[in-house]
Parts: C-alpha cells; sequence; structure tokens
C-alpha cells in the first residue's frame, strides 16, 4: 500500500505531471523502497507525518524522472548512463566529464532520491547501513 495518493503528489507536493496508473504503481514502489531502508517501521500516524510524505514523494518523482518503471527493473537513466568502448589506441568514454550530470545514488540498479534519504534521516528512521552506502560517499 502506498504512502501517498495522487491528490496529495499534485495538490500539497506539486510534482510533475504523472498519469494516474503509472503513478500508482510508482507510489507503491516507492512506499516499498522507502519502507525498505527505514529502521522503524513507519505505519500510523505517529510516523507518518509530513516529512515522511514529502520523502516518498520525491521517492515517486525519482523514479518517473529515470524512466518509470524502467528505473525499478534496472533500465535508469542513471544505470545506463556513461560507459567508454575503445579499439586499439581509440576510446571513446561517456558520462565521466566535467560537464556530466549530478551522480544519482542506487541501490541495486534503483534509483533513489537524495533528498528522500536527506528527509528520513532528519526523521531518524534511516537504517545505518544505508546512511554509510549512501551518504558517507
Amino acid at each position: 500500500m502506498a504512502y501517498i495518493d495522487k491528490n496529495y503528489y499534485d495538490t500539497t507536493f506539486k510534482g510533475e505531471a504523472i498519469e494516474d496508473a503509472l503513478f500508482n504503481r510508482l507510489a507503491d514502489i516507492a512506499s516499498e523502497i522507502v519502507y525498505g531502508v527505514c529502521i522503524i517501521k513507519p505505519e500510523g500516524d505517529d510516523l507518518i507525518d509530513e516529512t515522511f510524505k514529502k520523502a516518498v514523494a520525491y521517492q515517486v518523482e525519482m523514479l518517473y524522472q529515470q524512466g518509470g518503471i524502467d528505473a525499478v527493473t534496472g533500465f535508469s537513466e542513471a544505470s545506463m548512463a556513461g560507459g567508454s568502448e575503445s579499439l586499439g589506441d581509440y576510446s571513446v568514454s561517456e558520462g565521466s566529464g566535467s560537464g556530466s550530470t549530478a551522480k544519482v545514488q542506487t541501490f541495486e540498479g534503483v534509483p533513489v532520491s537524495s533528498v528522500t534519504i536527506m528527509l528520513l534521516k532528519r526523521l531518524g528512521l534511516m537504517r545505518r547501513w544505508v546512511y554509510s552506502r549512501w551518504c558517507d560517499t
């Protein structure tokens, strides 16, 4: 079950426009990701506050921006970016120059919003292994 609904995402969070069917799927997935990185399982009104809902909304938006369902199946923009190829003395590289975009944190190929991690840390809900994996790099 998703921690946020489309109405919250559209009216309160004011995120990027996402079609209803895709939003519902991404909200379920984002909620599973957030649930998985929380040390205290978020259930009830005492833990599911405005900051927590924002964390889930940022994760929904991240999944959408990284390719929607493809982001979950390992074909996100972040996991597909970059790479190199060489033949003899000739080589071509992508995504490694100074003009490349900011690094997207991933776990097992699934992009995770750094804002989501920041908000969960602020709430004291994030597992230590997650924080050390993503936030100390």
